[in-house]
């Protein structure tokens, strides 16, 4: 199966051939996409674990949760 009009890459000018792979000139477009889906990656899951930390801090500070810190602490 071939996808280019080249039969034989032996001796092939490949100066005359110009571009051999799909989607040319899409480079560009490509890379702004992958940039911004990489950022909107990070910025939500930023996002994400600000939510978990914040709701880890406020379990930590439960009084309940204190008190059997403290309880532990004078056991040792």
């Amino acid at each position: 199966m071939s996808t280019t009009l080249v039969e034989s890459w032996s001796g092939a000018e490949l100066d005359a051939l110009g571009p051999i792979y799909p989607m040319v000139g899409t480079e560009v477009m490509l890379l702004i996409a992958g940039l911004i889906f990489w950022l909107a990656y990070h910025v939500l899951q930023y996002g994400i674990e600000k939510k978990e930390m914040e709701e880890d801090e406020t379990a930590a500070r439960s009084a309940e949760r204190l008190q059997r810190v403290f309880e532990e602490e004078a056991r040792e």
